[in-house]
């Protein structure tokens, strides 16, 4: 497909990862609201429940909201990620193809690797995503 005339590129692109995040944000949070499974260091780990009763007791939905904000922040960012570089490849290219989408691709395999490799790195993801937010929330209400 054709990209947007030369005057609108770059609008396009911020405007597709702003979107990408937002929706993904959004499903991160509905996961995190309906998932069986407590995050980490959580008060309803799973290693207790499991050692307490011997068996595996999913968790019921809305009772962990710490697991609302922790995969909403995860999985924004990778959404934003991967149409932060594939949007770029594609401005930078002046083509949007399935190539820029592999590009992207490898872009989300290294973030997330880096990203899950100390639960830390994830806290500190999760506290620049809540910070990027509350800033453009200001920054819309504020700005001429």
């Amino acid at each position: 497909p054709a990209m947007p005339d030369p005057s609108n590129r770059i609008s396009w692109w911020l405007a597709d990862v702003a979107t990408s995040f937002m929706t993904f944000t959004f499903v991160g949070a509905t996961w995190g609201a309906f998932n069986p499974f407590p995050i980490p260091n959580s008060k309803h780990q799973v290693v207790e429940t499991i050692a307490k009763t011997r068996k595996f007791v999913p968790l019921p939905p809305f009772s962990s909201l710490a697991s609302i904000g922790f995969y909403a922040g995860m999985a924004g960012s990778i959404g934003a990620v991967q149409r932060f570089t594939a949007g770029g490849m594609a401005v930078a290219r002046d083509r949007q193809d399935v190539w820029n989408e592999f590009v992207g691709l490898g872009a989300v395999y290294g973030y997330t690797n880096a990203l899950l490799r100390s639960e830390k790195r994830v806290l500190w993801n999760n506290r620049a995503v809540a910070g990027i937010v509350v800033g453009s929330i200001i920054y819309a209400n504020t700005a001429p």
